[in-house]
């Protein structure tokens, strides 16, 4: 059950992610909270940078934006470019699959090398 008392999102890890804890935010107001590396439990995955993303809430909607990063964001598995909605049911990815080559520390686990990937639940807006 999700007992949110203010608007929150909740990213819940998909099966072909990299592994982490499901994450809740609450928003308040006209607070962007950026999300990077540190926000995913345990490991995290090389291919978020930090910060990755920022999301927050705006006229009763989740809004996220990319910071530039190098391997991207995607709702859906579309790339956003600029401020994009979030709706509960969305699949939000973090970076890309990177290949393990001679250049990926040896201390990287394979888990590490798959982009973040989460179910997208919103409640109270």
């Amino acid at each position: 059950m999700n007992f949110c008392v203010a608007p929150c999102l909740t990213l819940s890890p998909m099966a072909d992610s990299c592994p982490f804890e499901a994450i809740r935010l609450s928003f308040t107001c006209n607070v962007r909270i950026p999300l990077g590396p540190t926000a995913f439990t345990p490991g995290g995955s090389i291919s978020i940078s930090s910060p990755h993303v920022e999301i927050w809430l705006q006229n009763k909607q989740v809004l996220i934006r990319d910071q530039n990063t190098a391997y991207g964001t995607y709702v859906n598995g579309i790339r956003i470019v600029q401020q994009t909605l979030l709706q509960s049911g969305d699949i939000l990815t973090l970076g890309v699959p990177i290949i393990r080559s001679s250049g990926v520390p040896t201390n990287v686990t394979n888990a590490q090398l798959k982009p973040i990937k989460a179910i997208v639940t919103i409640v109270g807006v």
